[in-house]
């Protein structure tokens, strides 16, 4: 108290706080340190107390050099900086696993250059949170950049990955510190004269990144790669002045001879070779497909030569190689696969492949409908006889009988009355009943389409939208009102929803008036009263 007082005297004294901004500031830190004390104390009371602090901090540090003050005692200055670190150490005692508090902590500490406190934090933080990657990867930049201790940096990933062996971002981080720190050396020694610009035949293996190397090698054992974890390493490498280019060849080998069957690696290995030897890019990529050995690998192959078909020249006599050679040998684990690599082929005016790809495909996926649709829509010369064979075995698939008959429909006329015939006695969707109908109602008029509805109602459940149509129909035809009618009582009774009601009394409206009110009784039994009021 004596101390507070003394630091408000001080500052009213040189001017810094009036007389009533003193009683305020004591009365408003009294109130938040009450809260603080409370036995259920919340985090948003701390939080609010510092921010409070930082603004008064700023506004002291502002009145002094508006006043060109010089003479301010070390209490004076500081002591508003003691007392947030103290409610930030307050509050991470009680959320001790907060990880953001931390970092907040910890950036404050940064920006108030509080060395000791920062050095603490890091320690306390690390404690009660060991698996948070960030707190970690902060903690040794700072001992890195700030302190330059690259020994303590090192041990802190270290020790860091005996709790996160497994996180990308952190073996990312140490294999950047350990090129960093090699480039730091070599240009120390060239800055004194020790050496020159060193090669990539340098003796000494540590200048070769030897201890980067280790790094990598082994992070390959500890998480799952794929390219984009090698990227993140692979970035580095590219950034390096020095010996940049062996760096590079020593991380793609390193990584497929671990991870053989990855696909996008072999991609990234072709895409750092191809600038300097396109032969032996093209080379790699048919290693990359006759190892795995997948339709996934001939897609990424595929896309990768379509991207740099600028530089590699006519890119159609290596996809007919890849296709001549392997296409019967490769395994399709998903019919998505070649679709996605079809569709990259017809963008790019290689369709001429397409008869082939999907022809394999489909006999390892004969049961696939996607692969059928796609050939009938983008490959089939005879899509009637492609649609009868993805018919036998898939024979009650309705979306290929519905691309049937409308094939039919347009190319044979009367073979697709009789298949309608011979589906209609079977029992099918209601999507593909409603399709009967139009196409009874479109070949043969509304009185054929009458006698199918009559026999539809005989042989099936009349489905919403079989209705919907048949009274469509019947509108367009101009039949008598109280036909049309029924068939809107059968439709409310059996789909009883607004919007069908809002159709029937629409059309009662323009057509039978005299019906209106029967028909909004009728709709005000089953409908609630909201309804009935968006329909009106």
């Amino acid at each position: 108290s004596s101390g507070i007082n003394a630091e408000y005297g001080e500052l009213q004294q040189l001017g810094i706080l009036s007389s009533a901004e003193g009683k305020s500031v004591i009365k408003t830190r009294t109130d938040f340190e009450y809260k603080m004390r409370r036995r259920i104390s919340k985090k948003q009371d701390f939080i609010r107390f510092i921010d409070y602090e930082m603004k008064l901090e700023k506004l002291k540090q502002s009145r002094i050099s508006k006043l060109g003050l010089n003479d301010v005692s070390e209490g004076a200055k500081y002591r508003s900086l003691q007392r947030i670190h103290f409610i930030y150490q307050k509050c991470l005692r009680k959320y001790k696993n907060d990880v953001p508090l931390w970092i907040q902590y910890i950036k404050y500490c940064k920006q108030v250059s509080s060395t000791r406190s920062l050095g603490l934090a890091f320690v306390e933080a690390l404690k009660h949170n060991p698996n948070s990657v960030k707190l970690w990867i902060m903690s040794a930049k700072n001992e890195m950049e700030i302190n330059k201790n690259v020994s303590a940096a090192r041990s802190i990933f270290l020790r860091s990955l005996k709790f996160n062996s497994q996180s990308p971002e952190l073996w990312i981080e140490y294999f950047r510190l350990e090129v960093l720190h090699v480039e730091k050396l070599i240009k120390r020694k060239m800055i004194m004269g020790a050496c020159d610009k060193p090669s990539s035949t340098v003796g000494d293996e540590f200048m070769n990144f030897k201890t980067a190397k280790i790094v990598f090698s082994n992070s390959l054992n500890c998480i799952d790669f794929n390219s984009t974890i090698l990227a993140g390493f692979t970035d580095i490498a590219k950034k390096t002045e020095f010996n940049g280019e062996s760096l590079l060849k020593f991380l793609y080998e390193s990584a497929l001879k671990q991870f053989p069957s990855n696909s996008s690696l072999w991609i990234c290995l072709t895409e750092f070779i191809i600038a300097k030897d396109t032969n032996k890019a093209l080379s790699i990529l048919k290693t990359a497909l006759g190892t795995i050995q997948t339709f996934e690998c001939l897609k990424e192959i595929i896309i990768f030569l379509i991207a740099f078909s600028e530089k590699i020249g006519d890119i159609q006599p290596i996809i007919s190689e890849f296709i001549n050679n392997d296409l019967s040998s490769l395994l399709l684990d998903s019919a998505e696969t070649v679709i996605a690599l079809a569709e990259k082929m017809i963008q790019s005016d290689l369709s001429g492949f397409l008869p082939e790809i999907l022809e394999v495909s489909l006999k390892q996926h004969p049961g696939n409908k996607s692969l059928w649709l796609f050939k009938i829509h983008h490959v089939s010369d005879n899509p009637v006889k492609d649609l009868e064979e993805a018919l036998i075995v898939l024979p009650e698939d309705t979306d290929i009988w519905s691309e049937y008959l409308t094939t039919l429909f347009l190319m044979d006329s009367e073979k697709c009355r009789e298949a309608w015939h011979s589906l209609m006695k079977k029992n099918f969707s209601a999507s593909l009943i409603s399709q009967y109908l139009q196409f009874v109602y479109t070949s043969y008029g509304l009185e054929s389409t009458r006698a199918v509805f009559r026999n539809i109602q005989n042989q099936h459940t009349i489905s919403e939208d079989v209705l919907v149509a048949m009274i469509r129909y019947e509108i367009a035809g101009e039949t008598n009102a109280e036909v049309i009618c029924n068939l809107f009582d059968s439709l409310t009774t059996s789909h009883c929803t607004s919007n069908n009601w809002k159709k029937y009394i629409d059309f009662c409206q323009e057509n039978c008036p005299e019906k209106i009110s029967s028909v909004l009784w009728k709709c005000k039994k089953v409908l609630s009263e909201s309804q009935i009021a968006a329909i009106l």
